[in-house]
C-alpha cells in the first residue's frame, strides 16, 4: 500500500490527530503537488469538508486550494472560482495567503484570478493583496491589469501607502513604462529609499542615464537616503555615460558614506 493510501486509510484519524499532525498533512500537500495526484487532493478535500476541519486554519484551507488548483490545468477558472467560492469573503487572510503561494510559485495566471475574484465578490483589499497582484502582473506583462490596479488602488484610497505605491513604481519601471513609473512615483503622498529605488532602477534598465542621475538629485531634495542600491545605481549611469570625472566623485561618496565597503562584493564590482 503506498503513503497516499495509508495518509487516506480509515485507521488515520483526522479529527484527534488534525492539530498535531498540521506538518504531516502539510508535508502530504506537498507530496500531491510535486506528483499532481488530483485524486487523493479530492479525498482529503472531501473528508475534511464533511468533518468541518476546513475551516480550522486559515493557513491550511490556503495550501489546500493552491495544491488543488496548481495540480490541474494552469488556466482551469471554473475549479479555481469553485475552491475560492468555499473561503469565508470576510476574511482577507486566506485570499492573501492564496496569493503569495501563487506569485511565489510561478502561478501568475492564477494570482490575477484570485485577485479578480476577491474584487468582484467584497472581499478586503489591503496593501499585501495590492502588491501581490502587481507582482503578478509584471511577471505577465499585463500593463491593462497593471492599470486596472492602480486605478482600483486610487479609488480605494491605498495610494497613501508607500509599499503600494512601490510595487506599481517597480510595475511600470520594469514594463519599461519610465514615464507611467515617474507618475506614479509622483503621486505617492509619502515617499521613501524604496520606492525612489525601484523607478531608479527602470531608468538604469532603459539605459537612461542622465535621467537616471538627475533623479538622484531629486531624491536628495526630498530627504531620501542613498542607500547601496542608489549608489551601485549611479556608479552604472557614470559607466553608461563614460563619465569618468563623475564617476570618480560618486566613488569618493562611497567610500564616505558605505563603512562596510570592502564587505560589499556588490559596490566592488563597480
Amino acid at each position: 500500500m503506498g503513503c497516499i493510501e495509508k495518509f487516506l486509510g480509515c485507521k488515520y484519524n483526522f479529527s484527534l490527530m488534525f492539530i498535531q499532525k498540521l506538518d504531516s498533512i502539510n508535508g502530504f500537500l506537498r507530496h500531491c503537488f510535486q506528483t499532481k495526484n488530483v485524486r487523493a487532493i479530492k479525498k482529503l478535500h472531501a473528508h475534511l469538508l464533511r468533518t468541518g476541519l476546513l475551516f480550522i486554519s486559515p493557513s491550511f484551507e490556503s495550501k489546500l486550494i493552491f495544491t488543488y488548483s496548481t495540480c490541474l490545468h494552469r488556466n482551469n477558472s471554473k475549479t479555481v472560482t469553485a475552491l475560492l467560492n468555499c473561503v469565508n469573503p470576510a476574511n482577507p487572510l486566506p485570499f492573501n495567503m492564496i496569493l503569495s503561494d501563487y506569485c511565489r510559485n510561478g502561478f501568475s495566471f492564477l494570482a490575477l484570478q484570485t485577485f479578480s475574484f476577491m474584487h468582484a465578490n467584497g472581499v478586503p483589499l489591503d496593501t499585501y493583496s495590492f502588491c501581490c497582484s502587481s507582482v503578478a502582473s509584471c511577471s505577465m506583462k499585463d500593463v491593462k491589469f497593471g492599470a486596472q490596479i492602480h486605478s482600483l488602488v486610487e479609488k480605494s484610497g491605498w495610494l497613501s501607502s508607500v509599499f503600494v505605491g512601490s510595487a506599481l513604481v517597480d510595475l511600470y519601471a520594469k514594463l519599461s513604462l519610465i514615464n507611467d513609473a515617474a507618475k506614479m512615483f509622483d503621486e505617492i503622498p509619502v515617499k521613501n529609499t524604496v520606492c525612489a529605488n525601484a523607478l531608479l532602477s527602470g531608468y538604469g534598465e532603459a539605459n537612461q542615464w542622465v535621467e537616471g542621475l538627475e533623479f538622484v538629485r531629486k531624491m536628495r531634495a526630498l530627504n531620501l537616503k542613498c542607500d547601496h542600491f542608489t549608489l551601485s545605481a549611479m556608479l552604472r549611469a557614470c559607466a553608461g555615460l563614460s563619465a569618468i570625472e563623475l564617476g570618480r566623485q560618486v566613488h569618493g561618496s562611497v567610500i564616505r558614506i558605505v563603512s562596510d565597503l570592502e564587505d560589499d562584493v556588490f559596490l566592488q564590482s563597480f
